[in-house]
């Protein structure tokens, strides 16, 4: 039966002591040599161990371990190996034909030889996966390494990839964090082929030396156009705010910059966004709220947007920078904001009307005599300013006061409200005005039900709801459209809005429709319907319509079509028709994804301009998914407009799109344009 020996090791202070027991079938002790055989069995406060052997040395605390070693060292580390050499009080250890895995990483190390303590772990011929141990999808196997025991960041030498023993790619250097811990170093790059620009390739360079900071590097060269770096610096200077501050430039080749007929040979700019929920409220009561917003742009065109790594959406030509600051309590809002533009159109923005400082306070909604009667009230300031050119500042005064009451048991709801409004303006450099004033106030009637019933299979709410807005007495005029004066007309407003419930609570279909009547047109405005069906928590159906009445025709309809049978077959549809002042669009659009197999998803989709007659976009490719890395192989075309400082151009693409990640490591987007063209608009 097994034997059992405890020992005290202990330094030259008897209070460092460490407990160890040791559990064999045979167990023998010569001198300071104690020698343990057949299924041993160790315990300690940082180790549990088995082996077929173990010899232990008294005076050097050390610990050999021989044939079939598994250690299980602290709550999450997990080794086996042929032979072990451990020191029991440092905590240093010798392997060979060693397994490695931590349940804090996302890797395990297979190796010949190597060696670990609390501060770091090296192996030599080895390799490192996050795979299934036993025939692994990939691995990537190294001459020399080691793991930083603390950042658990991974460095590899002479580090080749394997995918099924076949040999991908090799580096002399590789490096990765094997946790999500950030870490300094080179970050996956990108590539691109495309027959304009030629062979653009950009290295990410992550520098993060501190909690509160890291520094984003991108330089990049497009072989046919020119080169460029970028730059992002993300910090937090306090536990309430944090911001990031871009840096940019980009050099044309002449040729590209000539043919191109491009505005600058470079592209330069500056971009900082800051938020700060905290500046002073600190120093106030503890019921205030705060708010600081900070984000500005200068550069000398729209390309230095185009040619960085970001993704801008909605790009025009008008680029706005924003200050906004906020403070609020239970009953008063206070702002102050500053909006500078640029008009990349232009040559330069002497001319471009500028708003700044503009500050505003509001009076939230409250309550007298006894709640029967409602006011809010709102003031701002407005500065409107140009180098050349007239301008202007203005103030803004409103006052809406209203009565609610309810009638018949809360059937019938009234709420009646009289606004008063006056803004006061003055110009600046203007030969024709210097002062404009207008005051005005309005009265609008509400009468509206809340009304539910319970039927046999399903539950009922219906709210209908009819208001009247008549503007009273007029004084003055503001002439400058861009002073935003609103004014009301004569209207009749009508509304109904019903839900249906199944009886197990489940809202099954919603629908609002709303028109109004303009008086002095003596002629409906526009009509609204929205209608939302749903047939189960996996299909559903949303339309909404909009029809002017005054240009008899439909300004904007707008249907989509759900349906989400997870986990295999999930599919949309869309069509969205607009036709207001701007034009007539009509788009139809729908994606599909199907789960093949666990492995792979098979997806496409098509944007296609109907009134145009041609795709905006389509593609179709699939995902192959394992548990520790994936694929996806796209085939994609598509026309985008494309804002450029030589003007705006269509921009037609089609190309084969290769992603690819090894988990947790990273992955790699390969873009290979079959074609690339632009055409003027």
């Amino acid at each position: 039966m097994w034997r059992k020996i405890s020992l005290m090791l202990s330094t030259t202070l008897a209070l460092n002591a460490t407990q160890v027991d040791i559990y064999a079938l045979d167990v023998k002790k010569e001198g300071a040599i104690l020698t343990a055989v057949d299924d041993v069995v160790i315990f300690s406060d940082f180790y549990f161990i088995t082996a077929n052997k173990a010899i232990y040395n008294e005076n050097t605390e050390e610990i050999e371990l021989f044939g079939d070693v598994n250690i299980l060292r602290g709550k999450n580390e997990r080794s086996h190996s042929n032979y072990a050499k451990i020191n029991l009080n440092t905590n240093q250890a010798n392997f060979e034909n060693f397994f490695f895995s931590n349940n804090n990483l996302e890797v395990w190390f297979q190796s010949k030889k190597s060696s670990l303590d609390d501060k770091s772990f090296e192996s030599e011929i080895s390799a490192v996966s996050s795979c299934n141990v036993e025939d692994p999808d990939w691995e990537i196997r190294f001459s020399d390494g080691w793991l930083n025991r603390k950042s658990n960041y991974v460095h590899l030498y002479n580090a080749r990839l394997y995918v099924k023993d076949v040999p991908i790619f090799y580096l002399p250097y590789f490096g990765f964090s094997a946790d999500t811990n950030r870490q300094s170093g080179l970050l996956v790059p990108k590539f691109t082929i495309k027959s304009k620009e030629g062979f653009y390739y950009e290295q990410p360079i992550y520098i993060a030396e501190q909690e509160n900071w890291d520094l984003e590097l991108n330089p990049q060269i497009r072989t046919n156009r020119g080169v460029g770096i970028y730059s992002t610096l993300r910090f937090m200077d306090s536990l309430h705010s944090m911001g990031e501050f871009n840096l940019g430039i980009f050099r044309e080749n002449s040729s590209y910059y000539h043919d191109e007929n491009l505005k600058n040979q470079t592209h330069k700019g500056v971009e900082f966004k800051y938020a700060r929920d905290e500046l002073i409220k600190a120093l106030l009561e503890d019921n205030f709220q705060e708010g600081f917003w900070v984000d500005a742009n200068y550069f000398n065109d729209v390309d230095f947007l185009t040619l960085g790594s970001r993704d801008y959406k909605d790009l025009n030509s008008l680029i706005t920078s924003k200050i906004n600051y906020f403070l609020a309590d239970e009953n008063n809002f206070y702002g102050a904001y500053a909006r500078y533009y640029m008009d990349t159109s232009k040559l330069n923005n002497k001319d471009t009307l500028q708003e700044y400082p503009s500050f505003q306070y509001h009076r939230f909604l409250d309550s007298f005599f006894e709640g029967k009667f409602l006011y809010s009230f709102d003031a701002s300031f407005n500065n409107y300013y140009r180098r050349i050119g007239p301008y202007a500042n203005s103030v803004n005064l409103s006052l809406p006061i209203s009565y609610h009451d309810s009638f018949f048991n809360d059937f019938l709801h009234l709420n009646f409200t009289e606004s008063l409004y006056a803004s006061f303006v003055n110009y600046t450099h203007d030969e024709n005005k210097e002062h404009e004033h207008y005051f005005t106030n309005t009265h609008k009637l509400d009468l509206y039900t809340d009304i539910s019933k319970a039927y046999d299979n399903f539950f009922h709410t219906l709210n209908i709801g009819v208001g009247y807005l008549l503007p009273g007495e007029e004084s003055g005029k503001i002439t400058e459209d861009y002073l935003d004066l609103e004014k009301e007309e004569e209207q009749a407003e009508f509304f109904i809005t019903q839900y249906f419930y199944n009886q197990q609570g489940q809202k099954k279909l919603k629908h609002r429709l709303s028109t109004n009547y303009l008086s002095k047109k003596g002629d409906f405005e526009e009509l609204r319907n929205l209608l939302t069906y749903y047939y189960n928590e996996d299909i559903r159906f949303n339309s909404e319509v909009i029809y002017s009445d005054l240009q008899k025709r439909f300004s904007n309809v707008l249907s989509q079509f759900e349906i989400d049978l997870n986990p295999k077959f999930s599919w949309d549809f869309s069509h969205d028709y607009q036709n207001d002042e701007y034009g007539k669009y009509s788009f139809i659009g729908t994606r599909a994804n199907y789960n093949l197999t666990p492995h792979y998803n098979l997806f496409g989709g098509i944007w296609f301009d109907t009134q145009r007659a041609h795709a905006n976009m389509w593609e179709f490719g699939y995902t192959y998914q394992r548990k520790c890395w994936n694929y996806s192989l796209v085939y994609r075309e598509r026309i985008d407009p494309k804002l450029t400082s030589g003007g705006i151009t269509a921009r037609n693409q089609s190309g084969v799109y290769f992603i690819f990640n090894f988990y947790p490591i990273g992955g790699i987007k390969y873009d290979f344009s079959l074609q690339d063209s632009e055409n003027a608009i």
